[in-house]
């Protein structure tokens, strides 16, 4: 199951005709990117869509015809990193931010990708990026998560969604309509109960809640905890970065589009 985002660029075999011979037609590019049966699906063509399936998988020696593959990160990361580009300028990012995906498809077109790398170039070297609001660990300074607009600060959901935003840490009650803030702070401490249970106490409030701790994947979680405003370089994001440049490479290499998956 993709839990985040990955990516790819198909290599040229196809097309420079060194794969074996399409067992169906006729084959192209679709207006996402993909390669494959252009025939418009339905029942009567399965047959072809299966095999033109398995073709795509062993048809060249390069694995799923594939020049290049790798993961881009995870949605949180990708939202991260479009809010940051948003956040220094929107003017200056135009290619980046119509291609990057908002969901498990879509394509940076291969005409587009002289475009990517120039903005690239403009955010890692030129960007200014205003200051972040963060949830830390008090004793380690440690930012622990950072509010991300796109999902209104939260970072744990289910039955409470649990988040941090401009005005302090929160944990909202999901199981009624409308939902309730059960707590709110800037600063507070977190306690490990018995039976599954976190306390979390602070501007005055306490309240008791089966939550995992936040920090939980720390061998022994933060006590303390506040929501704080950081600074944050343009190189905080890159490896993301890193990542788009080397498929925007493969991209050129073949003259096929960046997908996404």
């Amino acid at each position: 199951m993709v839990v985040g985002v990955e990516a790819y660029v198909y290599c040229r075999c196809w097309q420079d005709g060194v794969a074996a011979p399409a067992p169906a037609g006729p084959i192209g590019f679709d207006e996402e990117g993909r390669l494959g049966l252009l025939t418009p699906w339905d029942r009567s063509v399965a047959d072809e869509y299966a095999t033109v399936a398995d073709w795509l998988r062993h048809g060249c020696s390069h694995k799923d015809m594939e020049f290049a593959e790798e993961p881009l990160g995870s949605w949180a990361g990708v939202r991260y990193f479009q809010q940051a580009l948003r956040e220094a300028g929107e003017s200056h990012f135009p290619t980046l931010l119509r291609y990057l995906p908002e969901t498990n498809d879509g394509c940076i077109p291969a005409a587009e990708v002289a475009f990517v790398l120039a903005e690239l170039d403009h955010f890692e070297k030129r960007a200014r990026l205003p200051d972040e609001v963060v949830l830390v660990d008090e004793a380690t300074g440690e930012a622990m998560y950072g509010y991300i607009e796109a999902y209104h600060g939260v970072f744990i959901w289910g039955r409470y969604n649990v988040g941090v935003d401009p005005d302090g840490f929160f944990v909202v009650d999901m199981r009624v309509d409308p939902a309730v803030t059960l707590f709110r702070a800037s600063r507070f401490d977190q306690r490990v109960l018995s039976g599954g249970e976190l306390e979390f106490s602070g501007d005055g409030r306490t309240v008791r809640l089966e939550l995992p701790p936040i920090g939980g994947q720390s061998p022994v979680p933060p006590q303390r905890l506040a929501v704080r405003t950081a600074t944050r370089p343009a190189a905080d994001f890159a490896r993301m970065v890193a990542t788009l440049r080397r498929l925007c490479a493969a991209s050129l290499a073949t003259g096929n589009p960046v997908n996404w998956v």
